[in-house]
């Protein structure tokens, strides 16, 4: 039998459909985004897209991309959250290439000049043990779960990360309801199905190509056929 089924796999904030559903909840994503910049004053928030998706058909040659999760506040600053399970070594030039996307999409339209150019927040939550001890939160706003807490991060910001490891959270109403929210996707039936299917497929495609693609490359490939 397929390992993936030989026990009831816990299907945890990280795993990209569950994610996508948790932070889609309006409350919960200012809630995370404020834990994460402190420094802002995020008065409100539009609701979340999940998994969208930014094209340009003029130029069919270049590599569209598909977002986890991408909210506006209401001061129209962007704000682009991703989750990565494995290391694929090339985050800080993804982000650059996201935020360049997002910038030619949504951020400044035709006569306007570079100071109507709004901010853009590219974050990206991450689980791999990377090899070098680096502080949960850097310059290039990755959540790194694995790493060392230096004292200054914000409670929300700790929540998340035990968030992250499937470690229970207390004391927080907007965390109490992104983890119930993951027990009823793990009491779904038709979820769990749709998302071990998935799995399995994202499976298969890893031990046949493997050695030629990542697995975040692989998820990309499976989201978008």
């Amino acid at each position: 039998m397929n390992k993936l089924f030989e026990k009831k796999l816990w299907l945890g904030f990280t795993e990209d459909k569950v994610f996508g559903e948790v932070m889609s909840n309006k409350g919960f994503c200012k809630h995370v985004l404020q834990g994460i910049l402190p420094e802002l004053s995020i008065d409100e928030i539009y609701f979340p897209h999940k998994q969208e998706e930014i094209n340009d058909p003029e130029y069919y040659s270049q590599k569209d991309v598909r977002l986890d999760i991408l909210v506006e506040d209401y001061n129209h600053n962007l704000y682009n959250i991703e989750v990565q399970t494995t290391n694929t070594d090339d985050i800080a030039r993804r982000m650059r290439y996201y935020a360049a996307k997002a910038d030619q999409r949504y951020t400044l339209k035709k006569g306007s000049t570079y100071r109507n150019l709004k901010n853009v927040y590219i974050i990206f939550l991450c689980t791999f043990t990377r090899t070098e001890k680096r502080p949960i939160r850097n310059k290039y706003l990755t959540i790194n779960s694995n790493g060392i807490p230096n004292g200054d991060e914000t409670k929300t910001l700790l929540n998340l990360v035990k968030l992250m490891k499937n470690l229970p959270v207390s004391g927080d109403t907007y965390f109490d309801i992104a983890q119930n929210r993951i027990k009823e996707t793990n009491s779904d039936e038709n979820w769990r199905d749709m998302i071990m299917d998935y799995e399995t497929r994202l499976l298969e495609r890893e031990q046949d190509y493997g050695d030629s693609f990542s697995k975040e490359q692989l998820k990309e490939f499976l989201r978008e056929n």
